[in-house]
Formats: C-alpha cells, sequence, structure tokens
C-alpha cells in the first residue's frame, strides 16, 4: 500500500511528524471515492471539499481506517495487514499525517464538537401503552406494578391494547383494568376488540381510499390463525399521533433496574454496545437485583424526542470528548448531528432476553463471552435457563432501533405502522424509522427492565443454529439502500418504502427466489464470519463446551451455505409448501403492506378526531 514512492505521489507537501504530546484520534470517512485510472483515484472529502488523487491500493488500505484512532494506532494495523509495508509502520505514519495535514482525513475533536449543544424544542407530552395477548396473569402483575412504582399522572393517558384471541382473556383483562382505575391517579383506557373494530369502521369512514390497507394492518381476519406482533403495536401509534407513546409488553414489571456492568459518557455504535450477564437460575437472577430511582415510564421520557445535542449533554456535563470517540465508526459519526432528533428509546432486559433462539449469545463482544464461560454451572444450562441481563451499560446512540420490552415512540414525527404479523416486525420497524428518517437516531438507555414470562419458556440449545431468513431480510434490504444524502423529506422516503415493496413484489419467480437466496446467504456469511472470529478468540479460552459449540455453528452454516435455500425452509411454513405458492403469498404481503404505507400519513391525520370522537363517546371505557 504505502510504499516510498506512493508516499510522494499523494502529496508534494507532506507536514512534518506531529509531536508525541499531541496524538489526535482521526479516521478516514465522508469521502467520495472517483476511480480516474488504473493507478489513479481522486478521493473527495465531503465535510471540507478538499480532494486528492490517491494511488488505488492507498485508498484500498485507507478502508480499513475508518474508526478513530491515533496515527500510530492506524499506522500499526496497516504495517500487520499490508504486506507492501513490510512492517514498517513509519511509513504509513507518514502518509497518514500528510493525509491529516490535507484535510483527508476525519478529526474526532471535529466530530465531537458538531455534536455538541442544539438542546431542541420541548418534546411532546407522553401517552402509556400496555400491549397483551392472552396473558391476563401477567396484565395483572403489570397493573399492580404500574401503581406501586409508576409516576403515572406524569403521562396524558394510559391504554390497555387488548389482542388476546380467548373470549375469557378479553374479559379477564376489561376487569383488570376497570379494578386498576379504582386504585389509579389516572384512568386506563380498554382497547378491546369491540373498540379496535370501532376504530377500524371509523378510519374506513374517514379515509376510504386507504381501507384495504387498513385492514391489511388491523383487521384479525387477515391474519387468521397468525401471531400479530405488530398490530397491537401499530394501534398504539394510531391512538398517539401527536405524542410520544411508551409501549410495554405485557410480561414486563414497571420497575427501572441499574445494569451490574456500568461504564461512563456515551457510547455511539450498533447492538455491539450491549452486553450481557449470567446467572444460574431465577433466585440468583433477582437476588442481584438493584432498582433505580427512576420508574422507567419515566426513564423512557428523559431523553425521548430530544436531540442528539441533549443526550450528549445529558452523557457528558464536561463536553464530549475526543476520547469518547476512539474506536467508533466515523461513518456512523458522520451522519451524525447535534439537532437530529431521538425518535426511539430502548432499555435493556432483566430475566429472559427476548430473543427468538438461544443463539444469540455467539455474537457476544469479549468480556460478555469471559461472563458466559466464568459461570460454574455447565454451558448449556447457563444458555438454556434465560437468566440474564442484556443491555447497555452506558448511554448509547445507536442509528437503528432494535428490540426492546419497553420501547419509546416519538409519535409527534411520522413513524411507520409495524407489520402487522410474525416475528422480526420491530427490526423492520426500525429499518423503517432509519429509511425515513435517515439523519434521526435512536438511543439506549443504560438501564434494564425486569421481563418475566409468566408462561413456561424452553429455549433449546440444540435447535438450529443458521438462520433461514423471514421478515428480517426485507429490513436488511431497506438498511442496504438507504441514502444518506437523500434530502427529501419523510412522507417522500415513506413513499419510496412502499415503491421498493412493490417493486419486489413485481419480479419474477426466478428473480425473486434469488434475491431471497442472496438475501439469506448474505446472512450466512455475516454468521460465518461471526463464529470464525469468536474460534480464533477460543483458543485463549481454553473452554472445551464452548469450542465444540463454535464447531457445530460453523459445519450447520457451512452445511446450508452449500445447498440451495428456499422460502420452503423458512420456520413455521407448513411442510410440503411450494415454492410458487410462498413467493405468490409474499408478493400479497408486499403489496398489502405497500397500499398501507401509501395511506399512512392520511390515516395518521384521521386517527386523531377518529380516537377522539371513540373516547368521548365512551368506547375505550372497560
Amino acid at each position: 500500500m504505502f510504499s516510498q514512492p506512493d508516499v510522494a505521489a499523494m502529496s508534494s507537501d507532506l507536514a512534518p511528524p506531529l509531536a508525541a504530546s499531541h496524538q489526535p484520534l482521526v479516521a478516514f470517512a465522508n469521502c467520495e471515492l472517483v476511480r480516474m485510472s488504473d493507478t489513479a483515484v481522486l478521493v473527495i472529502n465531503r465535510d471540507n471539499n478538499r480532494q486528492q488523487m490517491m494511488a488505488p491500493q492507498v485508498v484500498q488500505g485507507l478502508t480499513g481506517c475508518t474508526t478513530f484512532r491515533t496515527i500510530a494506532e492506524h499506522a500499526a494495523l496497516l504495517a500487520a495487514s499490508r504486506p507492501e509495508l513490510q512492517g514498517r509502520p513509519e511509513l504509513a505514519v507518514q502518509a497518514l499525517e500528510g493525509l491529516l495535514a490535507n484535510g483527508m482525513l476525519l478529526r474526532a475533536s471535529d466530530a465531537a464538537e458538531r455534536l455538541s449543544g442544539d438542546a431542541g424544542p420541548e418534546p411532546a407530552a407522553t401517552r402509556v401503552f400496555l400491549i397483551t395477548c392472552d396473558r391476563p396473569a401477567a396484565v395483572e402483575r403489570l397493573l399492580e406494578s404500574l401503581l406501586r412504582n409508576g409516576k403515572l399522572t406524569r403521562h396524558e393517558a394510559l391504554y390497555l391494547i387488548d389482542d388476546s384471541r380467548e373470549a375469557e382473556s378479553r374479559a379477564a383483562n376489561r376487569e383488570l383494568v376497570a379494578g386498576f382505575n379504582t386504585r389509579s391517579p389516572v384512568d386506563m383506557r380498554y382497547v378491546g376488540e369491540a373498540a379496535q373494530q370501532v376504530l377500524l369502521e371509523g378510519l374506513i369512514a374517514s379515509t376510504p381510499g386507504a381501507e384495504a390497507g387498513l385492514r391489511f394492518l388491523l383487521d384479525p381476519a387477515q391474519w387468521s390463525g397468525q401471531k400479530t406482533y405488530g398490530r397491537a403495536r401499530t394501534l398504539s401509534l394510531l391512538l398517539s399521533v401527536g405524542y410520544r407513546a411508551i409501549v410495554m409488553d405485557d410480561d414486563v414489571l414497571c420497575q427501572a433496574l441499574l445494569p451490574p456492568v456500568s461504564e461512563p459518557g456515551l457510547a455511539i455504535a450498533g447492538s455491539a454496545s450491549r452486553q450481557a450477564a449470567f446467572f444460574a437460575d431465577r433466585d440468583a437472577l433477582m437476588q442481584a437485583a438493584v432498582p433505580a430511582d427512576f420508574d422507567p415510564l419515566s426513564g423512557h421520557a428523559s431523553l425521548l424526542g430530544r436531540t442528539v445535542g441533549a443526550t450528549v449533554a445529558a452523557a457528558c456535563p464536561d463536553g464530549l470528548s475526543e476520547q469518547q470517540l476512539h474506536g467508533v465508526n466515523a461513518s456512523l459519526v458522520s451522519v451524525l448531528e447535534a439537532s437530529a432528533p431521538i425518535l426511539v428509546t430502548q432499555s435493556g432486559s432483566w430475566g429472559d432476553p427476548g430473543t427468538s433462539s438461544v443463539h444469540w449469545v455467539l455474537s457476544l463482544q469479549d468480556a460478555s463471552l469471559t461472563r458466559l464461560l466464568g459461570q460454574e454451572a455447565s454451558l448449556v444450562d447457563i444458555i438454556e435457563n434465560r437468566c440474564n441481563w442484556l443491555g447497555s451499560p452506558r448511554l448509547s446512540l445507536i442509528k437503528m432501533a432494535s428490540m426492546s420490552q419497553v420501547t419509546g415512540l416519538d409519535n409527534s414525527a411520522l413513524l411507520p405502522p409495524y407489520f402487522p404479523a410474525f416475528r422480526g416486525e420491530d427490526r423492520l420497524f426500525g429499518a423503517m424509522v432509519e429509511a425515513i428518517h435517515p439523519r434521526a437516531t435512536a438511543l439506549e438507555y443504560p438501564w434494564c427492565v425486569p421481563h418475566l414470562p409468566v408462561e413456561g419458556r424452553h429455549f433449546s440449545i440444540r435447535e438450529p443454529i443458521a438462520a433461514t431468513g423471514g421478515v428480517s431480510l426485507f429490513a436488511r434490504f431497506l438498511t442496504d439502500h438507504i441514502d444518506y444524502k437523500d434530502a427529501s423529506g419523510p412522507l417522500l422516503r415513506l413513499r419510496h418504502v412502499a415503491e421498493d415493496a412493490r417493486r419486489l413484489a413485481a419480479r419474477s419467480d426466478r428473480d425473486l427466489l434469488l434475491d431471497f437466496r442472496t438475501e439469506v446467504a448474505r446472512g450466512h456469511a455475516n454468521q460465518l464470519g461471526m463464529v470464525i472470529d469468536q474460534r480464533q478468540k477460543a483458543a485463549k479460552i481454553g473452554s472445551e463446551a464452548w469450542l465444540a459449540y463454535l464447531q457445530r455453528a460453523l459445519d450447520e452454516t457451512q452445511a446450508l451455505i452449500a445447498q440451495p435455500q428456499s422460502p420452503a425452509m423458512l420456520h413455521g411454513v407448513p411442510e410440503g409448501s411450494r415454492e410458487d405458492q410462498l413467493l405468490e403469498t409474499f408478493r400479497q404481503y408486499a403489496c398489502g403492506f405497500a397500499d398501507a404505507l401509501d395511506h399512512w400519513a392520511a390515516v395518521r391525520e384521521a386517527s386523531v378526531g377518529v380516537a377522539a370522537r371513540l373516547d368521548q363517546a365512551g368506547e375505550f371505557m372497560a
């Protein structure tokens, strides 16, 4: 990469070496690359419009310098990875110092300054939503914890969205809400089967052109036999337009707990900022719980709807230093700004991590892996008992929201609906928020809530490890195609998401199947890289059980990569299903969701008046 002639060619005016006392953090990011010939690439810095001609091998090396590090750290990594340097980091140091002097590297100090300030306007009032499906025992427990811990008068309204299939569950939930209202300083609205039907009919009457999309999102008859995880969340959005919504799963408690691991400052990262701890059983888990001095509703409301600048001020009272950005992806930082709104907030879980399988442990970072393998109990027992802490040890800005048993949504902005059924609806929602608001961000708080399912759940480590796809595939497709330079408004970008869904639906069976296999293969490639990375680390750990588990993950993933993937292999698909039938079902889902997205802005606007009339008429009374 950085041979001596390349260094000279990069700049005729190289800066002298930087003093050892001044070690700024820098990264190569936010640059346009234009290949001019086989021997030259024009690099244009989008931040300052500086440009420079570089050799292709230089650019290739710089693409490994996208996290904030000192020049010496970058040079050491380059010397170890680029054969043309022959282990001589001084060549890379000279070249990198020249690039910095010429304005071609992003300084962490500049990024830290850009992310500070701008507290933003006062956010909207909050409404609280409990969503449930056939778990009245969990609802009773949650309501009691709300009465015991929640500062309920701080919120404009409380709702219980009842998505139960069983009449007995609906009757029990309605009675529980009525009893709650005799003891609560704020009444809770009950949004049961009848109220949901009246709401749907009112929305159709107000926006008749949206009927097909509304029925796709809200009509239970459209999803008979399916688990409608996203339907209740969409109802929460329709009943909170113009407000901030805090949505609670029914199997949590209204209690904030401190994490067992705490770190100062602010993290700017993806899911890698999350850590985990493991407990031998439920008793050990609860004995280790340390309550916070606030409730999770107040906790979510504290920064939801505010700005990145306000978050920086909360996490770093003395200001964001460049050292806080050490090791942070500079490309991620480059799309953030102080005025960017926090549209989604999430928190950690104490107990069941809420993951759809046990194999989430394969993605553990070093500290969490050490905690997992340091347990006295067997690896299988620790993984399967689901007595965990999973969350962030410090306040974390993340670009795409994922799963949280308590979620904050700033619904004063244009937020998309959830896909009504199947797992992965939260990941798709996070991807759509990112696509519609590419300059906004999400936030994970450094505290968690007890997530203690009342029904027995057993996840076996013997379940297949390699993923076969699902709703999350479309989420990855969306995030892979986000244009962060697109200056159009959220409404237009929402229409682009609908158009993407329709374009996919219009593809031939052959092309759709190829798309499916390509996306599944990308997922397998990511998983394979993760397992290989874990195996390299495992040699130092010395756990035979962990090594055997990793080998199994490697074997299963490689075996799936070696065979053509099919939608018929998806979890939950009836045995004997034909590919052409499944592809046609996908088209129906894609077009139905596109119809819903096309009319979603009008439906949101209509929902304000429709919901107010129903509330005045007593439709939400328990």
